[in-house]
């Protein structure tokens, strides 16, 4: 193309445009310059012309028709603009010509269990001529040259934690009030996630990024919202959710403010118009970030629920109904109703994921950074691992999006109690944190892995043992109830909450990440009074806790609980045993232990984990949380009782504090607990694995092989697992052959 020849701009769907002609009588036109060549065969050259604005009414205006075109030209078919952006107070999304499509237009919706739908066309004429609200229609002025604003509009960047490494340190730390405007080095603004930053780019029109992409896949988790009816039935399942981060009085209040604020667009039958105007609230509320918290805690949740609702939070929710969704049971009548599409139990639950992970993709995308986002990639992940198991590497990216969104927002270094008032925010902040860190720990624990948050570049303080209802009281009420605390911070009345559960477990994890330095460090040195130091601290974590939190009344005699009560002190109880059982593991391969008392910490926690299954009829509600029992207590401690077992054939393997028969009663229960398992559980398929390995143990044992050869093997001969022959071709964990349960690191699978 010479440079006198006009330029062929490209449609919103990322084609060429066609000429006029062409484009009139729906014909193909190959787009040559400056006529194309259907014009030139025609001999119609004169008429061949590619307007910037096609099927746009000429405005009466002051200025020449000349530079209104080529403003139009300018503004539509420029990829990145060449001036100085500028920013846009944009109360209503760019509205689409009849030849294009919107990028905030309805989609039309083609998905598993979606029905398909297409907005009417008078709905987008109605919307040429207002900006939708949940509640009143405000007009808006229908301009054309507001379609490609989303390309060079601004927006304010959420703020994010800056160390006293980072470059603008010195600035942040000098600045006063009368030098505050001379010191403020500030930042750029954000631009709109669709624009073109670096030309165009590989994917085009068509990236995620796009005002159109984003809005298809809001538009499709919004129609994945459950009925009114069954976000009720689902709140009742929220003591069953075994989850700080998940507070009853947020949820409830966000559901109610949702459909107080949305219910004439949620209710039944949802259309394409309808969900596009809650799009439509989200992404304006989007443009802003997250306001300073007030006192209040009510106060606090409508800057980001209700008429402020925002994509952070809707995913939180999504979240939410997920795991309720889990703690129901298979034939549960929810999984029956017309709009689940006839679902399972696991399939309902990661439909409400993808959902939760849509909106988590759009925070990433436009940069925002707070407490809520945290919340949000926290219980994406967990409820994840929940469908897929704990085997997915896909997990461990979670894993490093969950610790650098905590980071990033700041929730490792926050204010001590001593200096700052505690508010609901702060306080919520807090327990978010201390989720977090623990769910670093495990995960760490889990997969041998290095953790990513150390005690030495966080302030790791438990939070306050505060219920769920005190944690929204007024201000003043709050500070009575926080001032009636122990110095500890426990509460007096001998109640059990969720978060005293997780304050609990939190501080066990402390002492955790040390024994871990031990099990997963490099040139670490390791010394009999430390090994000892780490048993009689976590032993010292154990006893400060108060009695309503311990598992066992005297000695080993355990309580007589049910229930949730049943459920917390049993896993608190669990959550100390892997702490001793990883010392034990790192003390035996050095040296500085023996046998005996590893397999007595493997016995307690096999036969803890089987208490589970054995008063499961009282644990009705948290039989999700089975199979994650299995995978991180039961596994490695009755790996260690099948490798004792086989050992124990030799006469130079001879434990006398080690029952054999015990063992194999323990482990044929498990072997029960494991056939339990359903099929819409996470870890389903390694339980399956698992079941095979102990029965192969326990054939082996039960019934030796009668080797018969020319000269017999000594009975004192050290048995050899790779000697077992194999039931069958399928691929086993077999630890007996590739696992050294006296060397390593880390659990080891």
């Amino acid at each position: 193309m010479s440079p006198g020849e006009p330029e062929v701009g490209y449609r919103r769907n990322g084609k060429r445009q066609a000429c006029e002609p062409c484009r009139k009588g729906k014909l193909a036109c190959d787009h040559g310059a400056p006529h194309c060549g259907r014009c030139v065969r025609r001999k119609t050259t004169e008429k061949c012309i590619y307007h910037p604005a096609p099927m746009t009414k000429v405005r009466t205006s002051t200025n020449s028709p000349n530079l209104q075109k080529a403003s139009r030209a300018a503004s539509v078919h420029t990829p990145v603009a060449n001036t100085t952006p500028q920013t846009y107070n944009v109360s209503c999304p760019p509205l689409p010509s009849a030849s294009e499509p919107s990028p905030y237009a309805s989609p039309s919706i083609n998905g598993s269990g979606m029905q398909g739908f297409q907005a009417p066309s008078s709905a987008v004429e109605e919307s040429r001529g207002r900006c939708h609200s949940p509640n009143i229609g405000q007009s808006g002025e229908p301009t054309r040259k507001r379609l490609a604003s989303w390309k060079t509009a601004v927006y304010p960047k959420s703020a994010k934690y800056y160390g006293p490494t980072s470059f603008s340190a010195v600035y942040l730390e000098n600045k006063t009030t009368e030098n505050e405007d001379l010191l403020d080095i500030g930042e750029d603004p954000r631009k709109h996630p669709g624009s073109w930053v670096f030309g165009q780019p590989l994917l085009g029109r068509e990236r995620p990024s796009v005002p159109y992409q984003r809005t298809k896949e809001i538009v499709k988790a919004l129609w994945n919202i459950p009925s009114k009816e069954i976000c009720e039935n689902l709140l009742s399942m929220s003591l069953s959710i075994h989850d700080a981060t998940l507070n009853p009085i947020m949820i409830r209040h966000c559901i109610t403010t949702l459909w107080s604020t949305f219910g004439s667009q949620l209710a039944a039958p949802l259309t394409a118009e309808n969900l596009n105007i809650i799009s439509e609230v989200l992404f304006k509320n989007e443009e802003n970030p997250l306001p300073p918290a007030p006192e209040d805690g009510l106060e606090w949740l409508n800057t980001f629920m209700g008429p402020n609702l925002r994509f952070e939070m809707l995913g939180v929710l999504f979240c939410f109904f997920g795991k309720a969704f889990l703690t129901l049971q298979d034939w549960d009548p929810l999984f029956k109703v017309p709009e689940n599409n006839g679902r399972s139990r696991k399939e309902t639950a990661w439909r409400m994921k993808e959902c939760a992970d849509a909106c988590r993709k759009t925070c990433h995308l436009s940069e925002t950074v707070n407490e809520i986002v945290v919340a949000l990639t926290y219980n994406v992940h967990i409820l994840e691992s929940s469908c897929t198991g704990d085997e997915s590497y896909l997990l461990r990216h979670r894993h490093g999006h969950m610790v650098t969104s905590a980071t990033n927002a700041g929730l490792h270094r926050l204010p001590d109690y001593t200096n700052t008032r505690v508010t609901t925010a702060s306080e919520y902040k807090r327990r978010l944190f201390s989720a977090v860190y623990y769910l670093d720990k495990t995960h760490s624990a889990l997969n041998g892995l290095p953790p990513m948050l150390g005690r030495l570049y966080c302030d790791v303080r438990p939070p306050l043992d505060l219920s769920d209802d005190e944690l929204f009281l007024p201000p003043h009420a709050l500070a009575v109830a926080i001032s009636r605390l122990d110095f500890n911070g426990w509460n007096t009345e001998g109640n059990m909450y969720n978060i005293s559960i997780s304050r609990a477990i939190w501080q066990l994890s402390a002492v955790r990440e040390e024994i871990l330095e031990l099990a997963l460090g490099v040139n670490v040195m390791i010394s009999d009074e430390r090994i000892v130091d780490l048993r009689q601290r976590s032993q010292h974590v154990l006893n400060s806790f108060p009695n309503q939190l311990l598992y066992y009344a005297n000695g080993k005699i355990p309580k007589d609980g049910t229930g949730k009560t049943l459920f917390a002190q049993a896993c608190l109880m669990l959550d100390f045993l892997q702490n001793m059982f990883l010392i034990e593991r790192v003390a035996m391969a050095r040296g500085f232990s023996t046998v005996e008392n590893l397999l007595s910490t493997a016995m307690d926690m096999l036969d803890l984990s089987l208490m589970f299954w054995i008063m499961r009829d009282q644990l009705i509600p948290f039989t999700s949380y089975f199979d994650w029992i299995i995978t991180f207590y039961g596994i490695p401690s009755a790996g260690v009782i099948c490798v004792e077992l086989l050992n124990k054939q030799s006469a130079a393997h001879h434990h006398p504090s080690f029952s054999r028969s015990d063992a194999i009663q323990k482990l044929t229960l498990f072997i029960g607990f494991l056939e339990w398992i359903r099929p819409t559980d996470g870890n389903y398929k390694l339980a399956g694995r698992l079941r095979k390995v102990i029965r192969r143990v326990l054939d082996h044992v039960l019934e030796p092989p009668n080797t018969q050869s020319d000269a017999p093997m000594p009975m004192d001969a050290p048995f050899d697992p790779t000697l077992l022959d194999p039931l069958d071709n399928i691929d086993d964990m077999d630890w007996l052959s590739s696992i050294d349960w006296t060397h390593g690191s880390g659990i080891g699978l």
